[in-house]
């Protein structure tokens, strides 16, 4: 087992986000899939200061090229109280979101991950991920293999994909020959990321900014659902032009806070 020592983190507040899927609770922590990687992690403290400890999913110990790994998947190496400063948010915000940070998943667990959730609820994306990860081997499915699964006319019925079904098997049989521009690549914009995520049947902007957020590492772009909207409409928030989508993610859990409220 690692430890690691963390300020302005929780586990808890990053899978209550609404960011990622590939997490399931699991002896007292949580296991993680990113791309065909596991680990297991679990923390003390709290989100003002503690302590993460990361295992492979076997409980071993992870070598340094893996908790390497896991820092960077977590967002450990980014100094958040140097954005959290820069961004000053409302201090209401602030506390709604204490210990929020946008990982840096694998583009393709995103991808599917925000094609199978339009216009769903966490509950029920995450039973039908859940079910991709089981057929996966605990990771999501790679394309080829999504392929096939939804070829599968009772594995694909029991998914309860709907209308999604068509997007999900025109994004795996796309991304068997083609991959995204990466944030790596500093010469493709977010803007050339987002139109050619959407030349995909059923990805649109909000789909296509929570790919290039959550797996690709823009961490300008600002994906706009319902939540974000009304914070846009009825409070007037402005994005950040360098931090936007890490400022999205305190909003979006302050307006689902209100919104429990009423």
């Amino acid at each position: 087992m690692a430890t690691i020592e963390t300020t302005l983190f929780s586990l808890d507040a990053i899978a209550a986000s609404g960011q990622v899927f590939t997490w399931r609770r699991a002896r007292g922590g949580w296991l993680v899939a990113c791309g065909r990687r596991r680990c297991l992690v679990s923390q003390k403290g709290d989100a003002e200061r503690g302590t993460v400890c990361v295992r492979r999913a076997d409980g071993g110990d992870p070598d340094g090229d893996e908790l390497a790994f896991w820092c960077h998947y977590l967002a450990l190496d980014v100094d958040y109280g140097k954005i959290l400063g820069e961004l000053a948010m409302p201090a209401e915000v602030a506390e709604v979101g204490a210990g929020i940070r946008v990982l840096a998943q694998d583009w393709w667990d995103t991808a599917v991950s925000f094609v199978v959730s339009q216009n769903s609820n966490i509950v029920r994306i995450q039973r039908t991920m859940d079910a991709l990860l089981d057929a996966g081997g605990g990771c999501v499915p790679e394309p080829g293999q999504l392929a096939a699964l939804l070829g599968d006319e009772a594995f694909a019925t029991g998914l309860r994909l709907g209308y999604r079904r068509p997007y999900l098997e025109a994004l795996a049989a796309r991304a068997q020959a083609w991959h995204p521009a990466r944030i790596d690549r500093w010469d493709v914009s977010l803007e050339e990321s987002m139109t050619e995520l959407e030349e995909s049947p059923g990805i649109g902007p909000k789909v296509a900014s929570c790919i290039c957020l959550f797996g690709l590492g823009y961490l300008e772009a600002v994906p706009r659902d319902t939540w974000i909207k009304r914070a846009e409409r009825e409070h007037h928030v402005a994005w950040d032009a360098r931090w936007g989508g890490i400022q999205q993610q305190f909003v979006f859990a302050w307006m689902r806070e209100k919104g429990r409220g009423k």
